[in-house]
């Protein structure tokens, strides 16, 4: 059987065909439109996952430095209170001074203090080597014996006002017209030391 088409029957087709043309555009742009959301949607559940891991890891790493921080806080406070971390203590040094030389009964101490730098006698491959300082400082003081001076850096050290480090020290007769008393000063010493202090890193924000 034929069928012939006329032009008449294809205006009256032409609402229906208009209509499923319509369909079909719109079909495919739902079907566009819901793989879109769905990339859309998966590239969110990728960033969320990244973001929650990342959020873990940063937890975990919050909880492992808040564990060392209160391992090692003790320690820290306690250099803290001995005058090692932190700014120059320069009046409790000079007190330590006064009192070592007053509980070995010297005859008065003379002192020169230097400006605070770098301390550079730290290996290279120290961490510390960027933060630690130094503050030289020479000394001039009498002596009845040799035994004093020993006694004396005893003393000092024991006054936990800082951390010091010796760099040397020399001793000489001065000539004297008198014979030598008991409780006089027979003897110069000329010392050179230097405060350590160390400046910790500023945190940033």
């Amino acid at each position: 059987m034929t069928m012939n088409l006329t032009l008449r029957d294809f205006a009256t087709m032409r609402l229906p065909i208009a209509v499923l043309v319509a369909v079909l555009v719109v079909s495919a742009l739902m079907i566009k439109t819901s793989s879109l959301r769905h990339q859309t949607a998966e590239a969110e559940r990728i960033g969320q996952t990244a973001a929650l891991k990342e959020a873990r890891e940063r937890y975990e790493r919050s909880g492992t430095e808040r564990e060392a921080i209160l391992n090692y806080l003790p320690a820290y406070r306690k250099l803290q209170s001995e005058g090692l971390v932190g700014e120059e203590q320069r009046i409790e040094w000079v007190e330590s001074l006064r009192a070592a030389n007053k509980q070995v009964g010297l005859f008065g101490i003379a002192y020169q203090i230097e400006a605070r730098k770098p301390f550079v006698l730290v290996g290279q491959g120290s961490p510390a080597a960027q933060f630690l300082r130094e503050t030289p400082m020479k000394l001039t003081f009498g002596l009845v014996h040799e035994a004093d001076l020993m006694r004396f850096l005893e003393v000092l050290g024991a006054q936990k006002s800082g951390l010091f480090m010796l760099r040397r020290c020399a001793i000489d007769r001065p000539q004297r017209l008198d014979n030598p008393g008991p409780r006089q000063a027979n003897l110069n010493a000329q010392c050179d030391l230097s405060w350590l202090t160390l400046d910790p890193p500023k945190a940033t924000l």
